[in-house]
């Protein structure tokens, strides 16, 4: 009887430890998933990226101005990659805290978690009074359990971060400090020109040297009274329908004459004209388009230049 006093005291014994411990288990995941950033991408209206006070970098401020994003940095502000922000917030929304790591602030410093060390993330959110801050520290690399493209080896990342002056640090697997530390380039509108090519039915070439023009007529391109090379034009008119550059001249102020023209025409759309100017080594070329007017990019010889301004002889049969 004793015996059997014993095993049953045993037996609740151990049910209770497995009652307690799922209790503190649920108890724990409860309040652990209560920490993880909570946001709708619809309603961020304004993220401000403030970099560690180690680079003494200015701000980058990206804002939603009449349903499409820009993007400023000091006394710069410009239209923004819409993909690279929209980008960037699917992967705010989606974060997904993997682990707490720490709970108290003098562990800081080892994930880079300081207010001089790390990278603080500031989302504006239309009805929000408050912004969210999240602190992004360093990120660490393995190689990944599961094999890439084409068996390749992969490597698995995780960010350590913080929300506000909430002491408590944690683990994400993603890369998500490295999607915030681009450069404020890497946050503008690359595209230089873009425009439907079966539309175009003139191009104009003012080289300052032999000025000429393409026409379209039924079909078939020519160059003033003479037939052109089709495989040629067809070739150019891929190339001109959409070109795009990151090498951005900020304070640029172009002379009175470009020392390059080209005229796109075509029966739907204003004139698209493309303008390029010797910078004063006169090795490379400052070059605008009509429909980013305010955006001035640097190309040599060899680049987007090139690409768009070629000679009478390209297209000759």
């Amino acid at each position: 009887m004793k015996k059997n006093s014993i095993l049953i005291a045993v037996l609740i014994g151990l049910v209770l430890l497995f009652v307690a411990t799922n209790y503190f288990k649920k108890t724990s995941s409860v309040n652990f998933k209560s920490e993880v950033i909570r946001l709708d991408s619809s309603q961020v209206k304004k993220i401000i990226i403030r970099p560690s006070l180690a680079t003494k970098e200015e701000p980058i401020i990206i804002s939603n101005e009449n349903d499409s994003w820009e993007v400023a940095q000091g006394t710069i502000k410009t239209k923004a990659n819409q993909s690279t922000v929209k980008n960037a917030l699917g992967e705010l929304e989606q974060i997904k805290t993997e682990q707490l790591v720490a709970k108290t602030k003098d562990k800081w410093g080892a994930y880079q978690l300081t207010d001089s060390l790390a990278q603080c993330v500031e989302i504006h959110e239309r009805d929000k009074e408050q912004a969210t801050k999240l602190y992004l520290g360093k990120t660490t690399y393995k190689q990944s359990q599961n094999p890439g493209y084409g068996g390749r080896p992969s490597m698995d990342a995780t960010t350590y971060f913080r929300i506000k002056d909430n002491p408590k640090t944690y683990a994400t697997k993603s890369g998500l400090s490295n999607t915030f530390k681009r450069k404020f380039n890497t946050w503008r509108n690359s595209e230089f020109i873009k425009v439907d090519k079966d539309l175009i039915t003139q191009l104009k070439f003012e080289t300052g040297d032999k000025d000429f023009s393409l026409a379209k007529k039924d079909s078939v391109w020519t160059m003033g009274m003479l037939s052109t090379d089709s495989t040629k034009v067809a070739q150019y008119l891929n190339t001109v329908q959409n070109q795009s550059s990151s090498q951005f001249v900020d304070g640029f102020t172009p002379k009175d004459k470009a020392d390059y023209k080209l005229t796109i025409q075509s029966n739907s759309m204003a004139d698209l004209i493309v303008k390029a100017y010797r910078d004063s080594t006169g090795n490379k070329f400052i070059m605008n388009s009509s429909q980013h007017p305010n955006v001035f990019v640097e190309s040599d010889s060899t680049g987007l230049f090139k690409r768009l301004f070629v000679n009478h002889d390209h297209f000759s049969k």
